[in-house]
């Protein structure tokens, strides 16, 4: 409770098991850590990869890699 951090889960997809996470930017660290020591959850084991992370929500919507011309 003391260390409560506002997050939002803009999209989950259950298929591949990833979601889009929006934290304030002062907050990433924070959330970072908290899902690097979270190894276990419900008697589960769970980790976490963090993909990508931008300060702009259009930059997740695309991979420039894959854009085609």
């Amino acid at each position: 409770v003391g260390a409560a951090l506002p997050v939002d889960v803009l999209t989950y997809e259950e298929k591949t098991v990833s979601a889009i996470l929006r934290v304030i930017s002062s907050g990433l660290v924070r959330l970072w850590s908290a899902l690097t020591l979270l190894g276990f959850y419900q008697n589960r084991r769970c980790a976490f990869r963090v993909l990508q992370t931008s300060p702009f929500l259009l930059a997740l919507a695309g991979n420039s890699r894959d854009l085609v011309l």
